[in-house]
């Protein structure tokens, strides 16, 4: 069966201004099944999320759905699906986690192929503990990340490595394995 494009077009309301969104930072279009689903929860009451009363326990079933279905999406297991405002967010908020382990000396490689969103919240980490950045080099004349660099990249010190497993700019999925 083809592609419907007119139909996946339909289901997303903001397509209807005539703009084309590439990429929309920060955001982007929501479809309108999402909308519904958005507004039909904030028409009942929701809490934190707890066992402990009926919002609460609302918000935790909208939580596992959510979680639920992205794990079905992905071929993965609900409990490791984090969700939240944004990659960057939820990137800055890990690594402020994990840097508040990491000690002069201490090592974080990042990739010069990834977003910014997986690049600079460990940046930011390593440089407030005193880590060293060790750069991943990619090859502007294929796109690729070639992975044998990492055994230079990597030592004793490395506290983390931070990779994508496709690139959102050029479309290269390194292999990450």
């Amino acid at each position: 069966m083809p592609f419907d494009i007119a139909r996946t077009r339909a289901a997303y309301p903001a397509l209807t201004e005539g703009f084309a969104h590439f990429d929309g930072a920060g955001g982007t279009q929501t479809p309108q099944s999402v909308i519904d689903a958005v507004g039909a929860a904030m028409r009942t009451a929701l809490g934190n999320r707890t066992p402990a009363f009926a919002p609460g326990r609302r918000a935790l079933e909208l939580v596992d759905a959510a979680r639920a279905a992205v794990a079905d999406l992905l071929g993965a297991t609900p409990r490791g699906v984090v969700l939240g405002p944004s990659a960057t967010a939820l990137t800055y908020t890990l690594a402020r986690t994990l840097g508040d382990t990491w000690r002069p000396g201490d090592e974080v490689v990042v990739s010069r192929l990834d977003h910014d969103a997986n690049v600079r919240p460990w940046v930011q980490a390593a440089r407030a503990a005193g880590a060293t950045v060790r750069w991943a080099e990619f090859d502007p004349a294929t796109g690729e990340l070639p992975a044998g660099q990492y055994a230079e990249l990597v030592g004793e010190r490395t506290r983390l490595v931070a990779v994508t497993a496709g690139s959102n700019a050029i479309g290269t999925v390194p292999d990450v394995a």
